[in-house]
């Protein structure tokens, strides 16, 4: 279906179909029998909740799901993926353990069983064991309570909450709590280690946000069986029985106000005709972000009060971004002794230091010293080939000169810099895990341009706006709320609530609550 064989008038209008914006549509669909409209700017909807394929559809890749958490049985996450999809979308567990650290100084392995990761921590540190126990305890404070707000309704509690529940001693960011609580830096590398999951090292990210993470993932890493395109296959018929359309190819360009409240999105065709429309509905939700929302999306003729701080802090706090190489293989990973859980690999226990030269790989020779492997087709008991990702984080600046350039069409200098940056990653690959290189019989790399293309996200960034401290703080960051400041826009998706797709699922739901004023939608999530 495109731009012109539909009508203009719905019950509420979604800017971009990421996981945000599927679950809120889905819950508002089922719930209240709202009509929407889904517009996406991808010739694939899903946002990285998506997938694609390469060599006539041998190989196939999630572009964001790499795993979740939360997914048992009695899980939150678990209960409105399944309210969503209506059961249409079966979570697989991963293998035991999901998660493998690499250092110099040796591996560590974490199982999704809280107290096996406890006591393999307590096991090898058993100097620390009070500050171990007492770790465990403040991440589960601090994430109920971050927890609960989301559910009672917009935004996370202030910091100020946080730091009396955790002692003012403590700090606010990772790294404080880190330093204030261990002495053993190989103790600090370990809990810190999932920070790629949120984007940030200790020293920037706030403790909330990493507490949060950890909590999310102490039962266990899930992938969805037959990969992430199962949930928009799942849900997009749920909004047509609604009458509700999705269109992809389609781009919001500005959202309507008038007299203070919103009317409709402009929005054009990327393909085909290249029409132009103004749909309508009093209510606008808006996946793309709250920078891009506020920034672009608004007029800027409409007043809004926080429009040069938000531009502030994004300067400020620059979101991260990477490079992903999709791998396909003719051979199992298993034969190198992977069983489909994820590898990070690390040059150091620092993660700041870490952090701190994302770029220098691409000045040096050598193996890349810090990346992350996840294998799909490991996980995903449906898969027909051998997958395997292979992410290392750097600056969008690296690459921002060919942003103006179509996609595909980016000229022989980017060619030859995609090539070198892949053949960094082989030879690392090879290096560790020699003979890998031999099965390699697809590569593409991805970079933040590409991302940038397909998701209007700047600086091709995949996490959202940054986890730091000053975002939880209400009256410096008012742009992070569930509502807005214009009448019937909302704001969903990993900004409404946190990074990753289980994030933007929980901005989903609080978007939802928001919407429909009701908290009916969690009664239904109880029962």
């Amino acid at each position: 279906m495109n731009i012109d064989q539909i009508g203009n008038e719905f019950d509420v209008i979604f800017i971009g179909s990421g996981m945000g914006s599927l679950c809120t549509a889905s819950l508002l669909a089922q719930s209240y029998g709202k009509k929407v409209l889904v517009l996406e700017k991808h010739f694939q909807p899903g946002g990285f909740t998506h997938e694609f394929q390469r060599k006539q559809g041998k190989y196939h890749w999630d572009v964001g799901i790499h795993y979740v958490g939360d997914m048992q049985e009695d899980g939150l996450c678990r209960k409105i993926s399944d309210k969503i999809t209506r059961k249409k979308v079966q979570w697989k567990r991963m293998p035991e353990p999901f998660e493998r650290l690499i250092f110099p100084s040796g591996a560590f392995d974490i199982y999704g069983n809280p107290e096996t990761f406890k006591q393999d921590l307590k096991q090898k540190f058993p100097e620390e064991n009070e500050a171990i126990e007492r770790y465990f305890r403040d991440i589960k404070k601090t994430s109920n309570l971050f927890g609960k707000s989301i559910m009672m309704r917009l935004s996370p509690p202030p910091l100020d909450s946080v730091s009396g529940l955790l002692g003012k001693e403590n700090g606010i960011t990772l790294k404080d709590y880190l330093d204030a609580n261990f002495k053993d830096q190989n103790l600090k590398g370990i809990l810190a280690a999932q920070w790629g999951d949120y984007g940030l090292p200790p020293g920037k990210v706030a403790f909330a946000m990493h507490a949060t993470l950890v909590q999310h993932y102490l039962n266990g890493g899930y992938y969805p069986i037959g990969g992430a395109g199962k949930i928009f296959e799942a849900i997009e018929p749920i909004l047509e029985e609604q009458g509700g359309v999705v269109l992809s190819s389609v781009e919001a360009k500005e959202i309507l106000i008038s007299e203070g409240k919103v009317v409709g999105v402009k929005a054009q065709a990327l393909r085909g005709s290249g029409s132009q429309r103004d749909f309508y509905a009093p209510v606008i939700v808006s996946c793309a972000g709250a920078y891009p929302t506020y920034t672009k999306l608004i007029p800027e003729s409409y007043p809004i009060p926080f429009r040069e701080r938000i531009k502030e802090f994004y300067n400020k706090e620059k979101m991260t971004t990477s490079v992903c190489l999709y791998l396909g293989l003719t051979e199992s990973p298993a034969r190198f002794g992977f069983k489909g859980e994820n590898y990070w690999i690390f040059s150091s226990s620092d993660h700041d230091r870490n952090f701190s030269e994302r770029n220098d790989w691409l000045g040096n020779e050598g193996e890349i010293p810090n990346l992350y492997l996840s294998f799909p087709s490991l996980k995903n008991p449906e898969a027909k080939s051998h997958t395997m990702d292979v992410i290392t984080f750097t600056d969008y600046e690296n690459f921002s000169k060919w942003k103006s350039e179509p996609w595909k069409k980016r000229g022989e200098d980017y060619k030859l810099l995609k090539e070198k940056i892949t053949e960094r990653i082989l030879s690392t690959l090879e290096s560790r895990f020699p003979g890998i290189r031999a099965t390699v019989e697809y590569s593409e790399l991805s970079t933040p341009v590409t991302n940038e293309h397909f998701t209007s996200h700047p600086d091709g960034a995949i996490y959202g706006m940054a986890c730091v401290p000053e975002r939880y703080q209400r009256e410096r960051c008012p742009w992070f709320n569930v509502k807005t400041p214009i009448e019937g826009l909302y704001l969903t998706g990993a900004d409404a609530a946190s990074p990753g797709v289980a994030g933007a699922m929980m901005g989903g739901l609080a978007a939802a609550l928001a919407v429909s004023g009701s908290a009916d939608i969690l009664k239904e999530l109880r029962n």
